[in-house]
């Protein structure tokens, strides 16, 4: 053996230690088997020549028996289950279940109700609503356990526990975008 060839050899055993540091594993080169192909190689396939044998992954898409790509199936997790972790994780479940009760008001106590009563905002485990009138405030203040209820049943409990329920807001005289300070009360004795 010549000094060129044990400077070669020494050379690859330093790549060959350094990928076991990085890697952990390099392949075994007193195995031969391990480098043969177990079906050989036909003349449409790629390659450099060669003994004709390598190994047996085959790339590309997978076809059946009559030739046409089989479907590409993914083992995926459905995206529901990925968006209910993810609400649990950040602690989204009473942000969402609030804005269901706004959205689905109408739902939840029947069309000719909703048509006279919106829902202003939730805070606080508290529902603002505002009537047309206040004789639709007061139906609505007689019903508000019925209606507990049905938010109960659809989004959990305490997501919503009181009712805050307001008449027609009283008519304002301003009038466009400016105003002036008003000049106070007035005397009124005499």
């Amino acid at each position: 053996m010549t000094d060129d060839e044990d400077f070669i050899a020494q050379a690859f055993e330093r790549v060959r230690r350094e990928a076991q540091r990085r890697n952990g594993r390099v392949p075994d080169l007193n195995n031969k088997d391990a480098f043969r192909r177990t079906t050989p190689r036909t003349a449409g396939e790629r390659g450099n020549g060669g003994s004709g044998v390598g190994d047996k992954r085959r790339r590309g898409r997978p076809t059946g028996p009559d030739g046409r790509y089989k479907p590409y199936v993914r083992s995926a997790e459905p995206l529901g289950s990925i968006l209910n972790r993810e609400i649990r994780s950040r602690g989204w479940g009473r942000d969402i279940a609030a804005g269901w009760v706004t959205s689905h008001w109408a739902e939840l106590v029947g069309p000719k109700i909703a048509q006279h009563t919106k829902v202003e905002m939730i805070k606080d485990k508290k529902l603002f609503i505002t009537c047309d009138s206040t004789a639709w405030a007061t139906n609505l203040r007689m019903m508000q356990k019925q209606i507990l209820q049905v938010i109960a049943e659809k989004v959990g409990p305490d997501i919503i526990a009181e009712l805050r329920i307001y008449g027609p807001q009283a008519p304002s005289w301003r009038k466009g975008p400016l105003h002036v300070k008003g000049r106070g009360p007035r005397d009124t004795y005499g």
